[in-house]
């Protein structure tokens, strides 16, 4: 049995007590970063050696995972904050669990990416996760442009020698008035949370107001052409009466309003008397 493990973001009191038990019982371990698995492990005296799992042995080390489940022995994953597979490693690794018919499990906890989204006082019902924003500029500037008429929060992980950079792109790229939180050293004792138009956020940037430390989880909430408010009037309906059938003209401003197509076919039926 395999159990994938979500390790805390920051506050090591997060960690849950069956993800505790279940350390304290599991055969082996796998993490990401020995040192960093060891604070986590001492926090609660969890007297076990650890192997690396990285990008860098990420195969090997999942020939070896599998080879022990095989023989009997249980194995947990870890990654150093958060979930493993999310932006981390371990894909490969459930993959040939599937194709061998290994079991695993995941033993829920803290997220970088729901505690960001949470905490970021944008809308939540919806929202696509990018990961790490990639280094180079032009990169950025095409992820940039692709966000202008997205009507999803949109996050990203960015490092704290790139975020001002990566601010500045997506101002260049982006409406004024597009709505940004920045989130760094969540769940610490220092958390910080910067809300505002991502001409606001840049201005914070520009007189030293945000600390550029570590890695941070920006959110993006593009204003696109979809979410401007019309008003059902005359003046805005009557022109598409000139080339559509109330039927059809009704379609059209349902899509582009936050109006029912019934309310719009009602007003036209009214204005074309």
């Amino acid at each position: 049995m395999l159990y994938i493990i979500c390790t805390p973001i920051g506050n090591l009191n997060d960690f849950s007590l069956r993800s505790i038990n279940t350390l304290k019982e599991v055969d082996k371990i796998f993490v990401e970063d020995t040192r960093v698995s060891a604070k986590l492990l001492q926090h609660f005296d969890i007297k076990k050696k650890t192997k690396p799992f990285h990008e860098h042995n990420e195969n090997e080390a999942t020939d070896e995972i599998i080879k022990l489940i095989k023989s009997g022995e249980t194995v947990a994953l870890l990654s150093d904050a958060g979930a493993p597979l999310i932006s981390d490693p371990g894909y490969p690794l459930t993959q040939r669990c599937i194709k061998d018919g290994i079991s695993f499990t995941v033993l829920p906890g803290p997220s970088a990416v729901i505690n960001a989204l949470i905490l970021s006082g944008l809308p939540s019902d919806k929202f696509s996760f990018k990961g790490f924003l990639p280094k180079q500029h032009e990169a950025k500037r095409k992820i940039a442009i692709k966000l202008q008429n997205c009507d999803v929060t949109n996050i990203f992980f960015e490092s704290g020698k790139r975020i001002s950079s990566t601010i500045s792109i997506f101002s260049e790229n982006l409406s004024p008035d597009t709505q940004l939180a920045i989130c760094r050293e969540m769940t610490k004792e220092y958390e910080s949370i910067y809300r505002g138009t991502i001409e606001e956020i840049l201005t914070l940037i520009k007189n030293n107001q945000i600390t550029m430390l570590g890695e941070f989880v920006i959110l993006v909430y593009p204003c696109s052409y979809s979410s401007i408010v019309f008003d059902l009037d005359e003046n805005f309906c009557r022109p598409f009466l000139d080339y559509l059938s109330p039927t059809d003209a009704s379609k059209l401003i349902a899509k582009v309003t936050s109006f029912s197509k019934q309310e719009v076919y009602k007003f036209l039926l009214g204005i074309s008397k």
